[in-house]
């Protein structure tokens, strides 16, 4: 680098980004103010609605290098301790309430731990021999690893790794539950949805019992072999006596309750209603179903008359409640939505958006919701 901030006196710190200079921008970091030589002192970052001597003396001091993405949008910002060399990501709502987290001990330290979750999430390097395997398993396996690389790099341990890549670790390795499948985007491993639901919790039609509307062969055979969760959480199969009822079927039921004759249930139906078999319902009262000819799975407003992507099939359907089910008791033991909540947000979409290629397609209007991105990101709402 040809201008290294002054505050930044930490030897070591100097000659790295002498020799190396900023690392480079990533999924989770961009080094911005390091590559354009606008790093600054956090004091220089208090805007004129606030005063900067509202800040604590320590923080004040720190160098903002670069940024936390969430979104594409810039959140956090990445800062240095001059004097150690030392990272945190830096929140900063008002200067009196300004916190900073642990990164890593030093930027080459970081650089290398964002190398572990390429090399993860590339299957090379230190992950390479995990390539061909899949199943919770190998799940459980890669957080390990991933886990022990942070601790080493953090000189801590596993058990101290930061908040930040705890999200990395736990979260990044769901993605190697399943392999592709034949006819369905995922081949899940036996017993993956009673493993984390309980196996009175999974649904199974029989193939006798099948609508001749479900034309989808892959469609049948995962329902009947795979099956759902009544209850999984964000979604669940509801109360209904008759599964996989056309949407027709679902709306005239619905409209035949006199406490919901009002709201004109029947008068709006999206073209091929009868080709539409209702799987369940999602927890923001929108309906779940499957085009019984494509084995597609889309969400529908309760009495819309049009309906919406939301998964690829019912494999990614299954795959998108089985890993919330899944943070939702990691969470409780690694408390990941208390600091970085957004980041958590983005690495469940990351994830999906690897097995699924319908579920986190950019949104083409205002209509197009796309619906796990959104709910992921209701911070306000506690999805996650």
């Amino acid at each position: 680098m040809d201008v290294i901030h002054p505050a930044i006196t930490h030897e070591p710190t100097r000659r790295w980004l002498a020799e190396a200079g900023p690392p480079a921008p990533h999924e989770l970091m961009r080094f911005t103010r390091l590559v354009e030589g606008t790093a600054v002192t956090v004091s220089h970052l208090v805007g004129e609605e606030h005063d900067p001597a509202d800040l604590d003396p320590y923080v004040a001091g720190l160098v903002a290098v670069g940024h936390l993405p969430v979104e594409t949008l810039d959140a956090q910002d990445v800062v240095v301790d001059g004097e150690t060399g030392r990272v945190f990501a830096l929140e900063m709502l008002a200067p009196e309430y300004a916190e900073i987290f642990p990164l890593a001990p030093s930027l080459e330290a970081l650089g290398r731990l964002l190398g572990a979750v390429d090399e993860l999430v590339t299957l090379r390097g230190r992950f390479a021999d995990l390539a061909e395997r899949r199943g919770t398993g190998v799940v459980r396996e890669a957080s390990e690893r991933l886990l022990a690389l942070f601790g080493e790099e953090g000189g801590g341990g596993a058990e101290e790794v930061p908040a930040f890549w705890r999200i990395a670790a736990l979260i990044r390795p769901m993605a190697l539950v399943a392999r592709p499948g034949r006819g369905l985007r995922l081949d899940l491993p036996a017993r993956f949805l009673e493993d984390e639901f309980g196996a009175e919790q999974i649904v199974r039609v029989a193939p006798a019992a099948m609508p001749a509307a479900l034309e989808h062969g892959p469609t049948r055979r995962f329902l009947a072999e795979v099956g759902l969760p009544r209850d999984g959480l964000m979604f669940g199969l509801g109360e209904r006596e008759t599964l996989l009822g056309t949407l027709r079927q679902e709306r005239e039921r619905l409209g035949a309750e006199p406490a919901l004759r009002h709201l004109g249930l029947t008068g709006r139906l999206p073209p091929d209603a009868d080709r539409l078999l209702v799987l369940g319902g999602l927890v923001h009262d929108l309906d779940v179903v499957v085009d019984g000819r494509t084995g597609e799975v889309h969400y529908l407003e309760c009495g819309a008359g049009t309906v919406t992507p939301v998964n690829a099939d019912v494999s990614t359907l299954a795959f998108s409640v089985w890993m919330h089910g899944r943070e939702q008791r990691i969470d409780k033991e690694h408390d990941l939505t208390g600091d970085f909540y957004h980041q958590l947000a983005d690495a469940m979409v990351a994830v999906l958006a690897s097995v699924d290629p319908v579920a986190c397609l950019p949104a083409t209007g205002p209509d197009d919701y796309r619906y796990w991105p959104e709910v992921f990101h209701d911070e306000a709402g506690g999805v996650l």
